[in-house]
């Protein structure tokens, strides 16, 4: 009966752990999620390092940022080499 009791015990802490999972946004293949509080931009082929954005944003909002070493083309939304741009 013991044995059952802290069985049970470790499961409960396990899914209540679990629970508490950082948000993330599926993103497309060579795409990444990110977590900034605030929101940061990010690399473009205006401004290639992550920056603070030029208005108010919301915190725990997950982005999608292209993959390294690529940058978000604004004109196209796509991610591109800085050669590319």
């Amino acid at each position: 009966m013991k044995t059952i009791c802290i069985t049970l015990m470790l499961v409960l802490a396990v899914a209540l752990v679990q629970g508490q999972g950082i948000p993330t946004k599926k993103c497309p293949p060579g795409e990444h999620s990110v977590l900034y509080c605030p929101q940061m931009a990010e690399p473009s082929c205006d401004n290639p390092k992550v920056h603070d954005l030029d208005r108010p944003s919301a915190c725990d909002i997950p982005q999608c940022f292209c993959n390294v070493p690529q940058v978000r083309n604004t004109k196209t939304g796509k991610c591109v080499n800085m050669a590319n741009c």
